[in-house]
């Protein structure tokens, strides 16, 4: 398969180049590359519309200068760079991610190894750096957790170290659920199931616990479900949005009958934990 490079100079570059990022994430890219200039984001070649992307209202946006280079690039080519540019990720003392051609160094409790095939889902992003930070303080033990948009099933695995009773690591992306697949074995995780499928998880749970690390339209339309398969006194974690969008955010949640818990910033990005506190129409 051969994927399409789209190459954006963003002046300023923050906070614009996160804000770039979610839009190209609501036309269907999900792995990027930052650059000193900018942003590089990729997609597959036969999907690929340039007329979409001339059309993204932050090209107009008067406060940005914005242009883009378009690269094709072989597949092969692709997951070469992540795996030799790929740099071990360490989350607050506790939780490192790493390749297997690194040294493990024995001084973090949670040493994670990924073959790293995406920018997201290997703990570079700040969103997948906050639902580490946000699993490490809740108690995962005997808890089934679903790990929803599991992309290289970092979540997942933390979430069997962290003592969950069970995992289901959904992706709808092939690709994923196949680096997914590899991820769990490498680590040997033995409650860890990984599937192909999308957010209609309403009738797999209960969940004790349901991590959501995807763009936010799909967290809204996807916000019923997950509070459907949410068991009572669970814990939602949802990002993968800019904090210009909590409040969407908030409104989907709770008027799917879910209670704030906190909230969790890092740049332009927001985490929010929500839990289902009682009965409602939606369990």
């Amino acid at each position: 398969m051969r994927y399409t490079e789209v190459d954006f100079t963003v002046d300023p570059v923050e906070p614009w180049r996160d804000l770039l990022m979610v839009e190209l994430m609501q036309l269907g890219y999900d792995s990027f590359e930052e650059t000193a200039h900018g942003l590089k984001a990729f997609t597959a070649t036969a999907v690929f519309d340039r007329s979409a992307v001339d059309r993204m209202k932050i090209l107009r946006d008067p406060h940005v200068a914005m242009t883009y280079r378009v690269n094709e690039v072989p597949d092969i080519n692709w997951n070469a760079r992540w795996e030799s540019e790929f740099q071990p990720v360490e989350v607050e003392g506790k939780v490192r991610v790493r390749a297997e051609f690194h040294p493990a160094i024995g001084t973090f409790p949670h040493e994670i190894i990924i073959t790293p095939r995406m920018a997201f889902g290997t703990g570079h992003h700040a969103t997948t750096r906050m639902m580490v930070k946000a699993m490490l303080e809740l108690d995962l033990r005997n808890v089934p957790v679903c790990d929803l948009g599991c992309g290289t099933a970092v979540l997942a695995i933390l979430a069997e170290r962290l003592g969950a009773s069970h995992v289901i690591a959904i992706d709808n992306d092939a690709a994923a659920v196949g680096n997914a697949l590899e991820n769990v074995a490498i680590n040997g995780c033995q409650r860890v199931a990984v599937e192909k499928g999308g957010t209609d998880i309403g009738s797999r749970g209960p969940f004790g616990v349901i991590l959501a690390n995807i763009e936010r339209n799909t967290l809204v339309r996807a916000m019923p479900e997950m509070a459907r398969a949410l068991a009572v006194g669970g814990k939602l974690l949802l990002s993968g949005f800019v904090k210009e969008d909590e409040g969407l955010m908030r409104n989907a949640a709770m008027a799917s009958g879910l209670t704030h818990a906190r909230t969790l910033e890092e740049g332009e990005w927001a985490l929010s934990e929500w839990e289902k506190t009682g009965t409602s129409s939606n369990s």
